[in-house]
C-alpha cells in the first residue's frame, strides 16, 4: 500500500505517548511504503493534518487518541471533500480516555496489541452522522450525561482515564433535572420531558440496549435513545430491560430511528456533547451520509 500518516494527540488522557511514534511508524512501515508521522499542536491541528493527507492522496490515516481526537481527524478527511471523492482509509489506535469508538470496531484497547493485530484486509465503510452540518463518529449526547464528562478535569481524565468518566457519572445518578424537547424523526415530531438523550453515529453499541434497533456501522439510520427520568427509582426499573435489551419496554425511555432527526429545547437552553467534548446548543438537525468513510477494524469486531 502506499503512504499513511499517523497522528499523535500527546494531550488525549493518556499522556507520554510521543515516544511512541517510532515504534508505530516503524511496524506500519510493513504494510506502507511511506509512513509520516505528526504529533499535533492542538485540536485544530489534528484536523488539519488530517485534510492535508487527504489533498496529499494518502491511503491512511491513523489516529492516536480517544473519540475526540478521532472525530477532530475525520471532519478534516471531509473538510471540503467532494460527495464522491475517496478519502483515506481511517485508522484508530486507542490512545484517549474515551475510546468507544474503538471498541465498535472491536480494536484492542493497548496501542501494542492493536498494533500487532493490524491486518490491512480489514476495512469496510462506515455511516458518518452530521450535526448541524458537523460530523461526529460516536455519539451526540444531552442532558445530564454529557454534563458530567464536560465537568471531568483534563488531569483526572489523564490520571484516571476511563475511570474519570465513571466516577463523573457515579456521582450524578438521581440527578433527574428534565428539559421539554421536541423531537423530529424523519418529519414526525413529539414532545417530551426529557433527562438526556443520546444519538448515535456508525454504532451497533444501541444493539446492547434494545434488541429492536438491529443496528450497524453501515445500516444508514440514526439511532436516538432517550431516557425522560433519571431518579433513582427509574433507573433501578431500568435494570432488568437492559439486561433483556429492552428498554424500550421502559415508561421512562424511548428508543427512535430514522435518516434525519431535529431536537429543539423549548424551555432553556442545552448544549450537547459530542464524542466526549463540547458540541452545539439545541436545536440541532441531524443527517448521515451513509457509509461515507472507509475503516480498518480489529479482530474483536462481530460486524
Amino acid at each position: 500500500m502506499k503512504g499513511a500518516v499517523v497522528i499523535v494527540n500527546p494531550h488525549s488522557g493518556k499522556e507520554g505517548q510521543s515516544e511512541l511514534v517510532d515504534a508505530i511508524s516503524t511496524h506500519l512501515r510493513q504494510f506502507f511504503d511511506k509512513v509520516v508521522p505528526y504529533v499535533s499542536k492542538d485540536a485544530n491541528d489534528v484536523s488539519d493534518i488530517a485534510r492535508a493527507a487527504r489533498k496529499e492522496g494518502s491511503t491512511a490515516v491513523f489516529v492516536v487518541g480517544g473519540d475526540g481526537t478521532v472525530s477532530r481527524a475525520v471532519r478534516g478527511l471531509l473538510d471540503g471533500a467532494q460527495d464522491d471523492e475517496d478519502l483515506p482509509i481511517l485508522g484508530i489506535l486507542p490512545g484517549g480516555t474515551g475510546n468507544g469508538f474503538a471498541r465498535v470496531l472491536g480494536i484492542p484497547s493497548a496501542i501494542p496489541e492493536a498494533l500487532g493485530e493490524f491486518n490491512p484486509t480489514r476495512k469496510r465503510r462506515i455511516d458518518i452522522v452530521f450535526a448541524n452540518g458537523t460530523p461526529y463518529i460516536y455519539t451526540l449526547t444531552g442532558g445530564s450525561l454529557p454534563e458530567g464528562i464536560r465537568e471531568v478535569p483534563s488531569e483526572d481524565k489523564t490520571r484516571l482515564g476511563f475511570f474519570a468518566y465513571v466516577a463523573s457519572e457515579l456521582q450524578r445518578i438521581g440527578d433527574n433535572e428534565q428539559h421539554r424537547l421536541r423531537i423530529s424523526v424523519d418529519g414526525k415530531s413529539r414532545e417530551e420531558q426529557v433527562n438526556s438523550f443520546v444519538a448515535f453515529s456508525s454504532n451497533a453499541l444501541v444493539n446492547l440496549f434494545t434488541d429492536q434497533a438491529d443496528a450497524a456501522i453501515d445500516d444508514g439510520l440514526i439511532h436516538l435513545l432517550v431516557l425522560k427520568d433519571a431518579s433513582l427509582p427509574a433507573l433501578l426499573s431500568l435494570a432488568p430491560d437492559a439486561l433483556r435489551a429492552s428498554i424500550e419496554d421502559n415508561d421512562h425511555t424511548l428508543y427512535m430511528h430514522g435518516t434525519s432527526m431535529r431536537i429543539e429545547c423549548l424551555e432553556g437552553n442545552l448544549r450537547c456533547g459530542m464524542d466526549g467534548d463540547d458540541g452545539p446548543c439545541l436545536p440541532v438537525s441531524l443527517t448521515i451520509k451513509p457509509q461515507r468513510v472507509s475503516a480498518f477494524y480489529g479482530s474483536q469486531s462481530t460486524m
